[in-house]
């Protein structure tokens, strides 16, 4: 167990990516981890620079065997002198260490600050740019589009209504359902298309089958409404706009 525990992926001081653990990278923190490295990777360069001096090992190094051949800690046994003149540049050594650690951890928290920063206004845009295309998307343009595909050509194919009165169709699927809804006289109804037959280009509508309580639209009289009153046996036509009646069809008997 002794040997099992002095293995380098059980020392202390960070991730030691040795033995099992080879090619295995730290985790990243979600979506922000491609942003967040960027971040540190610039701010890592921008610090680097360069080089002024020694590095700390080599600085090491230099003061000790300099210490070393001055004889500076001479008079006791070798180990010493050894320990002796090792002493200072030690020292100077771990305080190297302990500073670049902690350029590091400030990296590593500015960039995870800038990356969450960053994130934020690409979600702000977003947003931004998503209430921009809802207001400019109106009724009218969804109207402009319906024509466009109520229009194509189909050859081969019977004619419907939208063949015959495309941007009548266009209007009350984009515009006038909507609308008719919101009209007091007309709240609480159904909303069909009168039942009609086509020959040709030329369409003709049916009242025989109209329903009670139903309002009933024909694109070749796109500003009325129609319902069957069975009190009044009697056809009511309204102004689509305010539900007011125009007319009364008496149906007889």
């Amino acid at each position: 167990m002794s040997r099992i525990l002095k293995r380098p992926m059980f020392r202390k001081g960070g991730e030691v990516m040795e033995g099992i653990m080879t090619g295995i990278k730290p985790r990243q923190n979600y979506s922000l981890a491609g942003r967040v490295e960027d971040y540190k990777n610039v701010m890592r360069a921008a610090t680097a620079g360069p080089s002024t001096g020694p590095d700390a090992l080599t600085r090491f190094l230099l003061e000790s065997g300099e210490k070393l051949i001055g004889g500076e800690s001479a008079g006791g046994t070798k180990l010493q002198e050894i320990v002796g003149s090792t002493k200072d540049p030690m020292q100077n050594y771990f305080a190297s260490l302990d500073k670049k650690a902690q350029q590091e951890k400030s990296i590593g928290l500015q960039g995870a600050i800038l990356g969450i920063k960053g994130q934020q206004a690409i979600e702000a845009a977003k947003a931004k740019g998503n209430n921009i295309y809802q207001k400019k998307f109106l009724p009218e343009d969804l109207r402009d589009r319906l024509v466009m595909k109520y229009a194509e050509k189909k050859p081969g194919f019977r004619k419907t209504l939208k063949d015959l009165y495309s941007y009548e169709m266009a209007t009350f699927d984009a515009i006038d359902r909507g609308e008719i809804k919101q009209v007091p006289k007309f709240k609480g109804k159904n909303l069909k298309i009168m039942d009609h037959n086509i020959a040709g280009e030329k369409s003709t509508f049916v009242t025989d089958d109209m329903i009670a309580g139903t309002l009933y639209f024909r694109p070749d009289q796109d500003q009325v409404l129609y319902e069957r009153d069975p009190e009044k046996n009697a056809i009511v036509i309204y102004n689509k706009k305010t539900g007011d009646i125009i007319k009364e069809i008496s149906l007889g008997g």
